[in-house]
């Protein structure tokens, strides 16, 4: 794990491999392992870069209300600092409204991104109010039993059968996260804008990676858009592709990004 100060924050990130860069970003109260699987189906080709955002895994947390483009912006300082120029995003949930901000405010240093089981749309009324009980209930009874209640909801039925021990890793990760940061995040999220227009009007390659099974973000609230650069890869899984189907989802992810032709 390395780590690099932004501003007030120290964030931690991993980095393997060779290649053009993959920047992932993980879902609400994950951190880097959630890509545990994913990283040596990628880093064989790819110089891959997953970070821990504010408050999660072993990044820090200074106190201070932020925005979903405040952690876009910690994205772009990190790769500044790493002399990175270009990458490809992918962000998982909440990783992709900060991939959806990213591409927005910072969209030269894209060749492309995309959004695994993540959504362009703002909040409904009764999603906005969902934020507010989770904030509440944090509050009211810690960031353990909040991550009790979550995690089962982000895998399909059958996984929490199949799969019971990345169930238990999903919850031990999320017991990482810290609860005044997960207020927070809630918050940001409550607030962020509808971002269908950045997709629709991307000049780069878009992924939109969903899941049929998926109790979070339905096949329909994902994102609008007739443009030719947007492609889609539905896997029969929850919420939780890169634990409950990696192979499939790296697969979506290395056949995303362009071979290069040797000359």
């Amino acid at each position: 794990m390395k780590k690099i100060t932004i501003g007030n924050e120290q964030l931690s990130y991993i980095e393997h491999g060779q290649g053009d860069t993959i920047v992932l970003i993980h879902g609400f109260c994950g951190s880097v392992d959630y890509w545990e699987y994913i990283l040596p189906l990628l880093s064989d080709k790819y110089h891959v870069i997953a970070v821990n955002l504010r408050g999660h895994g072993s990044s820090t947390y200074s106190g201070a209300p932020f925005e979903i483009e405040d952690l876009a912006n910690d994205m772009n300082k990190l790769l500044k600092k790493l002399g990175i120029e270009q990458v490809y995003m992918f962000g998982h949930s909440l990783g992709g409204y900060v991939t959806l901000a990213f591409a927005e405010l910072f969209g030269k240093s894209l060749k492309g991104f995309g959004l695994i089981h993540s959504t362009a749309y703002s909040d409904t009324d009764a999603g906005k109010e969902g934020r507010l009980n989770a904030i509440r209930k944090i509050q009211d009874l810690g960031i353990e039993e909040f991550v009790n209640g979550l995690i089962p909801n982000l895998f399909a039925d059958e996984s929490l059968i199949t799969l019971p021990n990345e169930v238990e890793k999903a919850k031990r990760i999320g017991y990482g996260t810290n609860g005044i940061a997960a207020m927070e995040t809630q918050a940001a999220m409550r607030k962020r804008p509808d971002r269908n227009g950045v997709i629709e009007q991307a000049n780069v390659p878009v992924l939109l990676v969903k899941g049929t099974k998926d109790k979070v973000v339905s096949l329909d609230r994902v994102a609008s858009s007739s443009s030719q650069n947007v492609s889609e890869v539905r896997l029969d899984t929850g919420h939780m592709s890169m634990q409950e189907a990696p192979e499939e989802l790296a697969k979506a992810i290395r056949s995303f990004i362009p071979s290069k032709t040797l000359t």
